[in-house]
């Protein structure tokens, strides 16, 4: 898929009209009952209340599954120099169970694709451009994993990771009519043996969606537009060993989506490769999720 300004343009019409949809009927938005009656304030003044929005905005109340979707651009970046590389459509598919002592339970996994910024096909092989090398595109993404959020909106790894270090923050709440938007920071290194410096990744996530939604009668999930924005080490595959610079990538993406929002890149190269995420997709977690 070619990440241009058309494309840009095309996927914020398409979140707006999924956001501008919960705004005519706050019950649409809920847990598909259709009851009216009142429903719960945002409150963002309480420990209970932050939580319920963050949850809202970063998956769901409930237990079925979430189906998210990121669309972005890689950039190196040497010195003050930007020079477009390749893109990226990603998938996560998450679950969350709420714990005895309030936490969230994370459940997820993630597939992504590394394609051509022009014709959108994923990656097999990439010339390097900074190198003129010919290297192998691997398959991105991470596999099933789980996670803990707490009351405080704290990040916590179900197990430690030797050699990985993690800084993780939510920065306040923006909330401006009907709009409210929050913002999740994560910075990460991870030691690589016989590397003389660690992999670094930091990424930034703001969500976005309708307070009427979030406060329509029974809602456990709304529509929530994304702005990603990543830093990262040259990541390893790219061969580009002791050169000075790093990664960036920007883009765009949605919580609970539905195939059809789902980048068309992202789809032809799953059903060309993994064919089986897209005919049951919480299978990906059955073995942590039933564990």
């Amino acid at each position: 898929m070619q990440i241009d300004r058309r494309g840009l343009i095309g996927t914020g019409i398409a979140s707006a009209a999924m956001l501008a949809a919960t705004r005519g009927s706050a019950a649409s938005a809920g847990d598909g009952s259709g009851s009216r009656g009142s429903g719960q304030p945002l409150e963002l003044d309480s420990i209970a209340g932050r939580q319920r929005a963050f949850m809202l905005l970063r998956g769901a109340l409930d237990e079925n599954l979430v189906m998210s979707w990121v669309s972005a651009r890689y950039y190196g970046v040497i010195e003050d120099r930007m020079d477009p590389l390749f893109a990226v459509v990603s998938a996560v598919f998450s679950r969350f169970r709420q714990a005895s002592d309030g936490a969230w339970e994370v459940y997820n996994a993630e597939i992504a694709w590394f394609t051509d910024a022009e014709t959108g096909k994923a990656l097999d092989t990439y010339t390097n451009p900074y190198t003129g090398e010919s290297v192998t595109v691997p398959q991105g993404g991470y596999p099933p994993s789980k996670l803990r959020i707490g009351t405080d909106l704290s990040l916590h790894l179900e197990r430690e990771i030797p050699g990985l270090t993690m800084e993780h923050e939510v920065l306040p709440f923006d909330v401006r009519g009907d709009d409210v938007w929050v913002t999740e920071r994560s910075r990460t290194a991870m030691a690589v043996p016989g590397a003389d410096k660690p992999f670094r990744y930091s990424e930034s996530n703001t969500f976005h969606a309708s307070k009427a939604a979030m406060e329509a009668p029974g809602a456990t999930r709304v529509p929530v537009q994304v702005s990603f924005t990543n830093v990262c080490s040259w990541r390893p595959w790219l061969n580009m060993r002791a050169r000075a610079g790093h990664l960036t990538a920007i883009g765009v993406g949605g919580h609970n989506a539905s195939w059809q929002q789902f980048p068309p890149a992202w789809i032809e190269a799953t059903r060309a490769r993994r064919p089986e995420v897209l005919e049951d997709p919480a299978a990906l977690l059955a073995p942590l999720w039933d564990a």
